[in-house]
């Protein structure tokens, strides 16, 4: 009864420590998440001022090649203006001279805006990608730097997952059986006694079942979690 008892307990702690594996297999890649989530937002923000610049100097761009055809045009008129014979024609291709050139100035001012809006967000650009190329040396620190703790603990994990097994085929049968079953319902399925009380739901047992377990080491279930009870020996 000893040794099943002491078989249970063993038990107990290879379960504990292959929940506390589990649990740090989750918590490890938690920096790494934290990162990308980082990166993303930064990513979007970066994408998105320079969508904006781009845009505004593909409309100056656009806005440059209309002044350049326009002017071509205004030189075509001023040169013809030596040949009008008429005051009506000639004052008719003035106005058209003069709106022409009221048009390039203002694609020009378009242009001066634009370029400035341009020039100002490269400006946040530029911190931003410093930024961009820093964070993503880190998460790639990171993601090798768990790499080598992830392999590290699956291994460990692999190896207590092969003790438990054996530990678990080492038990009376029925007692496993019941380990089994109650580790479906709760967890740890089984439980300290100490002084009498469960340390898992923290409920006294019968004094008689106290002393019973003690005087025999018999395994029994705690009234109260239904918990197997284990006492250290």
């Amino acid at each position: 009864m000893k040794d099943h008892m002491s078989r249970l307990a063993q038990t107990v702690n290879l379960s504990q420590e292959i929940q506390n594996l589990k649990d740090d297999l989750e918590e490890i890649p938690a920096k790494v998440r934290q990162l990308e989530a980082e990166l993303a937002e930064l990513e979007g923000q970066y994408g998105q001022k320079k969508a904006v610049s781009d845009k505004a100097e593909g409309e100056a761009k656009k806005l440059k090649s209309e002044i350049d055809e326009e002017s071509g045009h205004l030189k075509q008129k001023e040169e013809r203006l030596h040949s009008i014979k008429t005051n009506k024609e000639y004052q008719a291709v003035l106005k058209e001279i003069s709106t022409g050139k009221t048009g390039v100035k203002e694609r020009e001012a378009s242009i001066a805006k634009l370029l400035g809006d341009a020039e100002a967000l490269k400006t946040e650009l530029a911190p931003l990608e410093q930024k961009l190329q820093e964070l993503r040396a880190l998460l790639e620190q990171e993601r090798g730097a768990i790499q080598g703790q992830v392999e590290e603990r699956k291994a460990k994990l692999q190896s207590l997952e092969t003790q438990l097994n054996e530990q678990l085929s080492s038990l009376p049968e029925d007692i496993r059986h019941k380990y089994l079953r109650i580790q479906g319902k709760r967890q740890p399925p089984a439980a300290k006694l100490v002084d009498g009380t469960c340390q898992e739901c923290f409920m006294s047992v019968p004094p008689q079942l106290n002393i019973e377990i003690r005087k025999t080491q018999e395994i029994h279930s705690c009234p109260n979690c239904h918990r197997l009870l284990y006492i250290d020996l």
